[in-house]
C-alpha cells in the first residue's frame, strides 16, 4: 500500500541564493505536493527578518553554501532565535560535509529532518517532508491561542482514561507477513483533540507520572493482545520504556504481574530502549535488563548509532534486536558513509545474534534497499502509519489479502 501524504497544512521556508534552484523547489513543493504557503528568500540575513515577521514556518530547507552566513551559521542563528519547525538541507557539498552540518544541527537540538544532495527530485522532497508525519499537531501548540499543557491535565488524562495507544505495524522483510506491532501513546485531549508524545513525555518524565503511564499503556496494550489472540492474531507486541523506567527495579515484577494476569507469553512482548537512556543510572538498568530477560522478555535498543559507546551496549546488555535509526536509513541512500554504518551494523547484529528492524521506510525506494541490506522487519508509513487500536484488526485483513 503505497503512502499518501497531506501537505496542504505546511507552510515552507526556503533559503537558497541560487535563483534558479529557489524557483524550482517552490514551484514543486506548491504545485505538485500542494503546499499550504512556500515562501523563498536569497540569503540567511533576509531569513531572519522573514521569520521575525512570520513566526509559524514549519519547515525551513536551507542550503550550505551561501555567501556571507552560510548555511552552518544559519543553524546556530535558528537555534538562538528558538526556532521550532522543522530543519532540511539542501546542498551540493560533499557527503561528509553535509554529515557534518546534520550532527551540526543536532548538537544545536534543531528538529532535523534531513538532507538532500542536488540536484532534487520531487521524490526526495516527499521523503524529507514525510519525517514531520504526524508533528503537525505540535506546531499548533506554538500558536497563541493554545496552552501547555499543565500537570492536572495529565493526571486527569490517566485516571480518564484519555491516552490512547495506537499501533505501528512491523512486516518481515521478506514474506511482507505482519509479525508485530509497536504501540505509540496519544492524548485525546477534551479541548485540543489526539496531541503527539512530545506534547506530554517531556512534562512527565520530570515527575513521577511517567511510571503511572508506562503502567498505564502495559495494561491496555496486553489487554489488547488478547484481543487479538481471540481473533487469530498472536503477533509480538514492542513497548518503548522511558529511561526513567530502567532506574524503577519493581518494573519487571510489575510487567510479570500483568503478563500472569492477561495470559501473555513473555517472549511475545518486546521493550524498545532508546540508546541514550543507558546512559542513566548503569547498575539499575543492567538489573532491571537482565531481569526481564531472564523471565523472556525480548529487549531492543532504539535509535542505535546516536549515542555514545554503541558497542559497549551491545556487549554488556541483553539485547535481542537492534533498531537502526530513521535518519541513517534516510541518508543511506545517497551518503556512502551512512550506508556503510548501516551495513556495518547489520553485520555485527547478525554475529552477535540479534534481528535487524528499519523504521522510517516511507518509500518504495527505501523498502526496496531494506531487502537488500539484510534487515529482519520493516517499519515505516509505506507500510502504514500508526493506527487506532480498533481500526488494526481490519487493517490487518486487508493487508494479508493484498500480500497473500
Amino acid at each position: 500500500m503505497k503512502p499518501t501524504y497531506d501537505f496542504s497544512w505546511m507552510c515552507c521556508l526556503v533559503i537558497d541564493d541560487c535563483h534558479s534552484v529557489s524557483q524550482y523547489l517552490q514551484v514543486v513543493l506548491q504545485d505538485s505536493l500542494n503546499l499550504k504557503e512556500v515562501y523563498v528568500v536569497h540569503s540567511a540575513n533576509e531569513a531572519l527578518n522573514f521569520l521575525d515577521e512570520n513566526p509559524v514556518i514549519h519547515v525551513v530547507l536551507c542550503d550550505l553554501n551561501m555567501e556571507q552566513v552560510d548555511g552552518l551559521e544559519m543553524i546556530r542563528l535558528l537555534k538562538e532565535k528558538r526556532f521550532r519547525g522543522y530543519f532540511g538541507i539542501i546542498s551540493s557539498m560533499a557527503s561528509k560535509v553535509i554529515n557534518s552540518a546534520e550532527q551540526l544541527a543536532k548538537v544545536h537540538n534543531i528538529n532535523l529532518l534531513g538532507s538532500i544532495a542536488k540536484p532534487v527530485s520531487e521524490e526526495d522532497l516527499i521523503q524529507l517532508l514525510s519525517g514531520v508525519g504526524e508533528k503537525q499537531l505540535s506546531f499548533d501548540q506554538a500558536k497563541p491561542s493554545s496552552t501547555p499543557l499543565k500537570i492536572y491535565e495529565l493526571i486527569r488524562g490517566i485516571e480518564k482514561e484519555q491516552f490512547e495507544i495506537y499501533y505501528q505495524p512491523k512486516i518481515n522483510t521478506l514474506t511482507r507477513k505482519i509479525v508485530g506491532v509497536e504501540a505509540l501513546t496519544r492524548l485525546n485531549h477534551p479541548r485540543q483533540g489526539i496531541m503527539p508524545p512530545d506534547s506530554f513525555i517531556a512534562a512527565m518524565e520530570h515527575t513521577t507520572l511517567i511510571n503511572a503511564l508506562t503502567q498505564y499503556v502495559m495494561k491496555h496494550a496486553l489487554k489488547h493482545w488478547k484481543e487479538w489472540q481471540s481473533n487469530g492474531h498472536t503477533l509480538n507486541l514492542a513497548i518503548n520504556i522511558s529511561p526513567q523506567e530502567l532506574n524503577n527495579l519493581d518494573l519487571p515484577e510489575y510487567l510479570l504481574g500483568l503478563l500472569q494476569e492477561h495470559d501473555v507469553p513473555a517472549s511475545n512482548i518486546t521493550l524498545e530502549v532508546t540508546e541514550s537512556a543507558l546512559d542513566l543510572n548503569q547498575a539499575n538498568a543492567l538489573e532491571v535488563l537482565n531481569r526481564l530477560s531472564m523471565h523472556g522478555i525480548k529487549l531492543s535498543i532504539d535509535d542505535f548509532g546516536t549515542g555514545h559507546s554503541s558497542l559497549e551496549r551491545l556487549r554488556i546488555y541483553p539485547f535481542d534486536e537492534l533498531k537502526i535509526d530513521k535518519n541513517f536509513m534516510l541518508n543511506a541512500r545517497k551518503s556512502d558513509n551512512d550506508r556503510a554504518i548501516v551495513e556495518s551494523s547489520v553485520i555485527l547484529a547478525k554475529r552477535l545474534g540479534l534481528q535487524v528492524v528499519f523504521e522510517g521506510i516511507e518509500t518504495s525506494e527505501l523498502y526496496q534497499m531494506s531487502n537488500h541490506l539484510g534487515g529482519d522487519i520493516i517499519q515505516g508509513y509505506f507500510m502504514s502509519k500508526p493506527i487506532k487500536e480498533s481500526d488494526l484488526l481490519d487493517w490487518i485483513d486487508q493487508w494479508n489479502q493484498q500480500n497473500s
